[in-house]
Protein backbone atom coordinates (compact mmCIF):
# COMPACT_ATOMS: atom_id res chain seq x y z
CA UNK A 1 0.00 0.00 0.00
CA UNK A 2 1.21 3.25 -0.57
CA UNK A 3 2.44 6.26 2.28
CA UNK A 4 -0.63 8.25 0.90
CA UNK A 5 -2.97 5.61 1.28
CA UNK A 6 -1.90 4.72 4.65
CA UNK A 7 -1.61 8.39 5.66
CA UNK A 8 -5.22 9.03 4.41
CA UNK A 9 -6.22 5.42 6.39
CA UNK A 10 -4.69 6.78 9.29
CA UNK A 11 -7.01 9.57 9.56
CA UNK A 12 -9.67 7.27 10.43
CA UNK A 13 -13.27 6.67 8.79
CA UNK A 14 -14.28 10.78 9.68
CA UNK A 15 -10.78 12.13 8.54
CA UNK A 16 -10.74 14.18 5.43
CA UNK A 17 -7.98 15.12 3.33
CA UNK A 18 -7.23 18.30 2.66
CA UNK A 19 -6.05 20.96 -0.49
CA UNK A 20 -2.73 20.70 1.94
CA UNK A 21 -2.69 17.02 2.48
CA UNK A 22 -2.59 16.66 -1.39
CA UNK A 23 0.46 19.09 -1.59
CA UNK A 24 1.86 17.44 0.85
CA UNK A 25 1.74 14.38 -1.21
CA UNK A 26 1.82 15.11 -4.79
CA UNK A 27 3.30 18.55 -4.70
CA UNK A 28 1.01 20.66 -5.88
CA UNK A 29 -3.05 20.32 -6.47
CA UNK A 30 -2.41 20.25 -10.73
CA UNK A 31 -0.15 16.88 -10.26
CA UNK A 32 -2.47 14.32 -12.61
CA UNK A 33 0.32 11.63 -12.15
CA UNK A 34 -0.36 11.65 -8.42
CA UNK A 35 -4.34 11.47 -9.09
CA UNK A 36 -4.23 8.95 -11.69
CA UNK A 37 -1.88 6.55 -9.50
CA UNK A 38 -3.58 7.18 -6.24
CA UNK A 39 -7.10 6.32 -8.41
CA UNK A 40 -6.04 3.23 -9.46
CA UNK A 41 -4.71 1.32 -6.02
CA UNK A 42 -7.77 2.73 -4.76
CA UNK A 43 -9.95 0.94 -7.17
CA UNK A 44 -7.80 -1.67 -7.10
CA UNK A 45 -7.59 -2.37 -3.34
CA UNK A 46 -11.77 -2.17 -3.53
CA UNK A 47 -11.66 -4.79 -5.92
CA UNK A 48 -9.83 -7.14 -4.13
CA UNK A 49 -11.78 -6.68 -1.13
CA UNK A 50 -9.55 -4.32 1.21
CA UNK A 51 -10.89 -0.88 1.08
CA UNK A 52 -14.64 -0.32 1.79
CA UNK A 53 -16.61 1.29 -0.58
CA UNK A 54 -17.66 4.22 1.87
CA UNK A 55 -14.01 4.66 2.14
CA UNK A 56 -13.13 5.06 -1.26
CA UNK A 57 -16.04 7.08 -2.18
CA UNK A 58 -15.26 9.39 0.24
CA UNK A 59 -11.38 9.57 -0.62
CA UNK A 60 -12.24 9.78 -4.49
CA UNK A 61 -14.47 12.55 -3.46
CA UNK A 62 -11.78 14.76 -1.68
CA UNK A 63 -9.61 14.38 -4.24
CA UNK A 64 -11.99 15.15 -6.85
CA UNK A 65 -12.50 18.78 -4.92
CA UNK A 66 -8.26 19.01 -4.86
CA UNK A 67 -8.54 18.29 -8.49
CA UNK A 68 -10.97 20.89 -9.36
CA UNK A 69 -9.23 23.60 -7.31
CA UNK A 70 -5.81 22.73 -9.42
CA UNK A 71 -7.61 23.69 -12.66
CA UNK A 72 -5.98 26.72 -14.03
CA UNK A 73 -6.01 28.91 -17.21
CA UNK A 74 -5.04 25.84 -20.43
CA UNK A 75 -4.90 22.85 -17.89
CA UNK A 76 -8.71 21.65 -17.29
CA UNK A 77 -8.91 18.53 -18.46
CA UNK A 78 -9.73 15.76 -16.36
CA UNK A 79 -7.06 13.35 -15.52
CA UNK A 80 -7.94 9.43 -16.89
CA UNK A 81 -8.07 7.40 -15.63
CA UNK A 82 -8.74 9.08 -12.37
CA UNK A 83 -11.98 10.38 -13.51
CA UNK A 84 -13.36 7.45 -14.49
CA UNK A 85 -13.04 6.11 -10.90
CA UNK A 86 -14.52 8.90 -9.35
CA UNK A 87 -17.08 8.54 -12.02
CA UNK A 88 -17.88 5.03 -10.52
CA UNK A 89 -17.84 5.67 -6.81
CA UNK A 90 -20.18 8.35 -7.67
CA UNK A 91 -22.68 6.01 -9.58
CA UNK A 92 -22.85 4.19 -5.76
CA UNK A 93 -24.02 7.06 -4.11
CA UNK A 94 -27.61 7.13 -5.74
CA UNK A 95 -30.54 4.79 -5.87
CA UNK A 96 -32.40 5.22 -9.54
CA UNK A 97 -35.25 3.26 -8.32
CA UNK A 98 -37.79 5.73 -6.68
CA UNK A 99 -38.55 3.32 -3.84
CA UNK A 100 -34.77 2.41 -3.37
CA UNK A 101 -35.01 -0.92 -3.92
CA UNK A 102 -31.96 -0.86 -5.95
CA UNK A 103 -28.48 -1.72 -5.36
CA UNK A 104 -25.96 1.13 -7.06
CA UNK A 105 -22.72 0.03 -5.57
CA UNK A 106 -23.62 -4.21 -6.89
CA UNK A 107 -25.35 -2.74 -9.95
CA UNK A 108 -22.76 0.45 -11.28
CA UNK A 109 -19.79 0.69 -9.02
CA UNK A 110 -18.69 -2.51 -8.98
CA UNK A 111 -19.28 -3.34 -13.01
CA UNK A 112 -17.45 -0.52 -13.35
CA UNK A 113 -14.83 -0.92 -11.28
CA UNK A 114 -14.10 -4.59 -12.19
CA UNK A 115 -14.17 -3.74 -15.55
CA UNK A 116 -11.29 -0.29 -15.02
CA UNK A 117 -9.21 -3.26 -13.04
CA UNK A 118 -9.33 -5.67 -15.80
CA UNK A 119 -8.30 -3.32 -18.27
CA UNK A 120 -5.57 -1.79 -16.56
CA UNK A 121 -4.34 -5.39 -14.77
CA UNK A 122 -3.81 -6.18 -11.69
Amino acid sequence: MSDFLEFVLAKGPEGRITHDDVVRWAGALDNWEFYNAAAVEIARKYHHGSLTYSFCDGVMNDLWRAVQAGFTAGRNALPEPFYVVYEAFDAGEYHRAEDGSDDPIADLTDPLIAELVARLGP
